[in-house]
């Protein structure tokens, strides 16, 4: 109901109100009617006494003629309180006599229509005229003199005692709502205070369900509301030493899965996350709070294929629906962070079920086994490319014998006289190729039969002998070599360890110039920072490195050479210069990086540049310093460890 008050202290004065207009109404109905009847029967009664009084002595004096005791019957008649006026008629209605000149000289019609009936049946009788005035007849006769007496009441002290009765009952009435009120005040503050503060605090707590600081609420007295404040105190203060042992599970938890080196995450029906772990939003690329209430597909930028998302979706919908955990599905995509970047997870969904037995959420176990694959199919190939030596080298081992024989025929064939100047010339140029040939056997078993310990080690023989070796490819790639090298740099090291780091290094710029180039060689003696020491360098006109590329070239198993390529030489290279206790600095220009401002004709030459310096004073085993080749001299940045303890440089 609209009026239907809402507090306490409202209804307790409705229904005090309806209450004592209910009883004050009965009291009016059983009492003060009672009383009115009453009153208007003893107002009848003394009319009725008055006029018969009236009527004896009106007949006396005209039984007696006499004209001046009738007046004054009727002046005798104004002065009383009870009646209103008298008047004195004959039979016929001619009034005779009139005890207040305010009355009408005449009968009222009303009063007229009353003669006939009174010559018919004559007698006393009470005539209501109309709802404001009455009238009280009575014929008579003393003697031979007859007439009509009409006595017209007083309405205000026929009804006077009804009215004190009921002025008195209104007073009662009013007093008694007053005190009852008053009553009703009282009490409400003592009950409707004590629900209200319970009320703004529980109102407090659903705005903020975790803010419990309006409790515990003061107590007073020992009443029921007393004891209810008690016992709402005593529920919130269980409920907060109950949310704090969850929150201290839920911080354990987060603690737990914070550390942890795999992924976790919850969602709930509507694909959104519940909770994620800090290995799982850096994966994705995105802040953990960034996560709360989102779809994984909202995450993803404008234009990203969705394909991760959608294989997430699909499983998770799979486990709301069926209620068991799917293990180890292999998820391929981009994440929302990294953005074009291909990457591989295994997850597990499982579900999380309510008190009731259904999946409220399901948990998702998330590990990247990116870097794993791409190590597993590295040391593939590594393995092959292993293999792959030991069979050159076999070949090679196998290739010698025959060489030697096929050589000292070839001898013994030029130390023939007979033959032509034509014949000479094809036997010595036979022995030049067959001498390349042996050359290129000897630097193959080189290479497999490395020394196990550290010797005076002729940096330009090594260079060349790596040459030799890559001689195809630089032919087949149309690349010129321009070398300066000084034949008397000496190096004390492993002569099979500096020749692969060559080769690598050497094999990496043939690899940047497939459209033919510039390989530049460098080797001479030269200091750093008062330190003697060997400085190589190798330098190429290729296509060069965009910083991203060059930040991670010495990461294990990087590689931008997806076909051939394994991501192990320039990291095994960087292990081999730390062995050596060398540094190795780098520079790379790729296409298009020219700085703003420069037009496209004369922008610089792209390539790449490395350069190496080795201290001449032993072989001490220290760690790698690589550093990016700058125009001043920049800081040497150690090279961190990887997981299994080898040193993977940084640029």
């Amino acid at each position: 109901m609209p009026l239907k008050p809402r507090t306490i202290l409202g209804r307790l004065i409705a229904g005090t109100l309806l209450t004592q207009f209910v009883v004050f109404a009965c009291f009016l109905f059983f009492g003060i009617r009672k009383e009115i009847r009453e009153s208007n029967l003893r107002s009848a009664d003394r009319l009725h006494r008055q006029a018969n009084i009236l009527a004896s002595l009106a007949g006396e004096a005209m039984a007696d003629n006499d004209a001046g005791q009738l007046s004054s019957v009727f002046r005798s008649f104004a002065i009383t309180t009870v009646l209103r006026g008298a008047r004195l008629t004959d039979e016929n209605g001619t009034t005779l006599r009139v005890s207040n000149a305010a009355l009408p000289s005449e009968l009222s019609p009303e009063e007229r229509g009353l003669l006939f009936d009174l010559k018919t049946h004559p007698g006393y009788r009470l005539v209501k005229l109309n709802p404001a005035h009455s009238v009280a007849v009575l014929p008579f006769q003393h003697g031979s003199a007859r007439g009509i007496i009409w006595t017209y009441p007083d309405q205000y002290t026929a009804y006077r005692a009804s009215r004190s009765v009921l002025q008195y009952a209104g007073l009662y009435a009013v007093c008694a709502l007053v005190g009852n009120l008053l009553l009703i005040w009282v009490l409400s503050t003592n009950i409707a205070r004590p629900l209200r503060r319970l009320r703004l605090a529980s109102l407090g707590v659903v705005a903020d369900s975790n803010d419990l600081s309006a409790f515990p609420l003061p107590v007073r007295g020992h009443s029921e509301t007393a004891q209810l404040t008690d016992g709402v105190n005593a529920m919130v203060a269980e409920i907060g030493r109950q949310r704090r042992s969850t929150q201290d599970t839920l911080a354990l938890l987060d603690s737990m899965l914070g550390v942890a080196p795999i992924g976790f995450a919850f969602f709930d029906r509507g694909m959104r996350y519940v909770r994620v772990n800090q290995t799982l939003a850096e994966t994705h690329g995105v802040a953990v709070p960034a996560h709360m209430g989102k779809r994984l597909r909202d995450l993803m930028p404008p234009g990203t294929s969705l394909s991760v998302a959608e294989q997430k979706e699909h499983w998770i919908e799979y486990v709301f629906q069926h209620g068991e955990a799917v293990h180890d599905r292999e998820i391929t995509g981009e994440m929302p962070g990294r953005p074009g970047e291909q990457r591989v997870w295994r997850d597990t969904f499982y579900p999380i079920h309510n008190s009731n037995g259904e999946v409220q959420w399901v948990g998702v176990i998330v590990t990247e086994v990116t870097e794993r694959l791409r190590s597993e199919e590295a040391l593939r190939r590594s393995e092959k490319l292993a293999a792959a030596g030991r069979l050159a080298a076999s070949i090679a081992h196998e290739i010698n014998n025959p060489l030697e024989s096929v050589t000292n025929l070839l001898y013994l064939l030029g130390m023939d006289q007979t033959l032509s100047t034509e014949s000479q010339g094809y036997v010595d140029l036979a022995q030049q190729e067959l001498a390349r040939v042996s050359e290129i056997t000897q630097q193959t078993l080189r290479f497999y039969r490395q020394s196990s310990l550290p010797s005076d080690t002729q940096v330009a023989d090594v260079l060349r002998s790596v040459l030799v070796l890559h001689q195809g490819k630089l032919r087949a790639a149309a690349v010129q070599v321009d070398g300066r090298i000084d034949d008397s740099v000496t190096l004390f090291g492993y002569t099979g360890e500096l020749r692969q780091l060559l080769a690598n290094l050497v094999g990496n710029a043939v690899d940047a110039m497939p459209a033919g180039g510039t390989l530049y060689l460098r080797v001479r003696n030269s200091r750093r920072d008062g330190q003697p020491g060997v400085c190589i360098t190798v330098a190429d006109t290729g296509t060069g490195m965009p910083e991203s590329v060059r930040r991670r070239i010495f990461e294990p198993f990087f590689t931008t050479k997806e076909a051939t390529g394994t991501g192990l030489g320039l990291w095994v290279s960087t292990e081999i210069i730390g062995k050596h206790r060398g540094t190795i600095k780098v520079r790379s220009r790729a296409a298009g990086a020219a700085s703003a401002g420069i037009a496209l004709v004369q922008q610089r030459p792209t390539g790449t540049v490395f350069r190496l310096f080795f201290p001449i004073d032993g072989v001490p085993r220290g760690p790698v310093m690589v550093r990016p080749l700058r125009q001043a001299g920049p800081t040497p940045v150690p090279a961190r460890r990887s997981g299994d303890g080898s040193m993977a440089a940084s640029v």
